[in-house]
């Protein structure tokens, strides 16, 4: 078979697939919006505008498990313990998806305390943001010190300066020790929780930020809050 025939037959296989997929996301978002959303029927989709072409295929060449155990007791959490959905987060610092979807995720937990337990992981794609590492290590600092979310809207809010000057800037803004701050940042102490994170996303089949879990039903992308606060009461009830 010629090498122009291949490509041929590949243009239509991921035509194909392209298409069903889309019809998929489309069907799941109606669901959704008009109130028959079954959690026995709810796959892995994504919402493919905040999708590359390449974590497209990806996603649609990988068998994903339908849920996943990825709650964690380690990990910056906010909501009661008690909450009948958790949503645990696999986001990075640096990502603008990630920075876009924050905001989303902070009014739902002040929205819906009673209803919904939020967890923070980590998941810094060094290889086209080279700060967010360093940024997810600060967050652990950040933490520590019983500051971490207000970290977390920090560095959304100043994601053009990830530095790291400018992050001990701005937890000594938030109130928190410069001294240790600075101290546990330079260590490297959370160098290790940062890859157990990055391991157990790609183990659940995490390709890129921002990737929600409901209650170990995965869903990737910077969702929309209408969408968000739909899913929230559907798992809620």
């Amino acid at each position: 078979m010629s090498r122009r025939s291949v490509f041929s037959m590949l243009f239509v296989v991921v035509l194909l697939g392209a298409g069903f997929f889309a019809w998929n996301v489309f069907s799941y978002y109606n669901q959704i919006v008009h109130g028959t959303l079954s959690l026995e029927d709810i796959p892995s989709y994504s919402f493919a505008d905040k999708l590359t072409t390449s974590r497209l295929a990806r996603a649609m060449a990988t068998e994903a498990p339908t849920t996943a155990n990825v709650v964690t007791t380690d990990d910056p959490s906010i909501g009661s313990m008690n909450a009948p959905l958790t949503i645990v987060e696999f986001a990075d610092f640096e990502c603008p998806y990630s920075e876009e979807v924050s905001y989303v995720v902070r009014r739902a937990a002040e929205q819906f305390p009673n209803l919904v337990r939020i967890i923070y992981r980590d998941y810094p794609l060094v290889d086209i943001h080279p700060s967010a590492e360093l940024a997810a290590e600060a967050g652990g600092c950040a933490n520590e010190q019983g500051k971490f979310w207000e970290f977390h809207d920090k560095l959304f809010a100043n994601q053009a300066d990830l530095s790291r000057e400018a992050m001990i800037g701005y937890a000594e803004s938030l109130g928190m020790s410069r001294q240790k701050f600075e101290s546990c940042l330079n260590s490297g102490k959370y160098e290790e929780e940062v890859a157990e994170d990055m391991l157990d996303g790609t183990a659940a089949g995490v390709y890129g930020t921002p990737t929600f879990f409901f209650n170990g039903h995965r869903i990737e992308g910077a969702i929309p809050e209408a969408t968000f606060e739909k899913i929230i009461s559907a798992f809620s009830k």
